[in-house]
């Protein structure tokens, strides 16, 4: 007998909970949409908590961003740019709600929504319910699923959806003059990192400068202390009379290099064009993990007429490219960059550079 009253109120209390949850997940414990609620209802306060973002449209284009041990990654595959994962966070923290839609516009936009905007899935680590301050049944959840539409007349807002709310509304980023739908992107490619090199100074062990155009101003760099290095000819004798400063900036730059396009339309006949007849440079760093990174460089060319005084006198010349030219790195010839000479200079320099006049 006395058993069976346990069960029963063990039963009872399961009972209770089971429509305390209920009715929570059905928002009957949340208070009531005042304006001051609804202008937040988009904001994500705490976007620490996020692990996956999940961004489509209709015309098939998706993208999926994880939070790893490493950090962002694009489709499991990249890394992430971390500033445009920054924005994006700040976007979703500060984004707030300037009205709703009205009652006569709600048909059309709720319309134009369906079939242009980007949905967007936020998962995070969070609980099930809470209980008196404490959490339950905490998992990766969806927590939020956005709809993002295009500009308001005015592109000071952007027309946009949140599931749980009855009506699309207007919504801005305080500070931030133009809408925020495009930050919104379900195009892989915007979210790619576009790092080449991040290697300190101190980390770097070996670093070698090839120079295929002309091989005797090939140069290797070889660690001897914490910021002090040899310099060697292409044959690896080592330099003893070189500008320390020159090359010590030179190097320091590795912390950050950048590419400056993905080319992932290249046709396939003008790429392998490329690889087999232009390559001229290549740079490989390897740290003390003794992990290497290398970038390939291939000449670019500008093919088009030669005019003298607005008359023709050449049809299609090839000159050379000085402001940029082809790369791959890591021995991926599948994909395909520019990088502009601005952000490599001291990088693409020859042996000669370094030496003291």
């Amino acid at each position: 007998m006395k058993r069976q009253k346990i069960y029963l109120i063990v039963a009872c209390l399961l009972s209770v909970l089971s429509i305390f949850v209920i009715l929570q997940k059905q928002g009957v414990f949340n208070r009531s949409m005042s304006a001051k609620n609804l202008s937040m209802a988009f904001a994500i306060k705490d976007t620490t908590k996020i692990t996956k973002i999940f961004m489509a449209n209709m015309f098939g284009e998706k993208v999926l961003l994880t939070k790893t041990e490493q950090g962002w990654m694009v489709d499991n595959f990249k890394p992430a740019d971390f500033d445009k994962i920054r924005s994006l966070f700040a976007t979703l923290n500060s984004m707030r709600v300037d009205q709703p839609v009205s009652k006569s516009a709600q048909r059309t936009i709720i319309e134009m929504l369906a079939v242009s905007s980007v949905k967007t899935e936020i998962y995070e680590t969070k609980p099930l319910f809470t209980l008196f301050g404490t959490p339950f049944f905490v998992k990766e959840r969806l927590s939020r699923t956005y709809f993002f539409g295009d500009a308001t007349q005015n592109s000071l807002g952007s027309f946009a959806s949140l599931e749980g709310l009855p009506t699309p509304c207007i919504i801005y980023e305080p500070g931030f003059r133009g809408y925020v739908s495009p930050i919104f992107t379900p195009k892989p490619i915007e979210w790619y990192s576009p790092r080449v090199f991040e290697t300190k100074l101190t980390r770097i062990q070996s670093a070698s400068f090839i120079d295929l155009d002309n091989p005797n101003e090939s140069f290797f760099v070889e660690k001897t202390g914490v910021r002090t290095f040899n310099l060697l000819d292409a044959k690896k004798n080592i330099i003893p009379n070189y500008d320390t400063l020159l090359l010590i900036n030179m190097l320091s730059e590795f912390r950050e290099r950048n590419y400056e396009q993905f080319l992932p339309n290249i046709e396939p006949e003008r790429k392998d064009s490329i690889i087999k007849f232009n390559l001229y440079k290549i740079i490989s760093v390897t740290d003390v993990e003794n992990k290497t990174s290398t970038m390939k460089l291939y000449h670019m060319y500008n093919t088009g007429d030669r005019y003298l005084e607005n008359e023709l006198i050449e049809e299609n010349v090839s000159e050379l490219n000085l402001d940029r030219c082809y790369a791959t790195f890591n021995d991926n010839t599948d994909e395909m960059f520019t990088i502009m000479f601005f952000h490599f200079d001291r990088q693409v320099q020859p042996l000669s550079y370094f030496l003291k006049k």
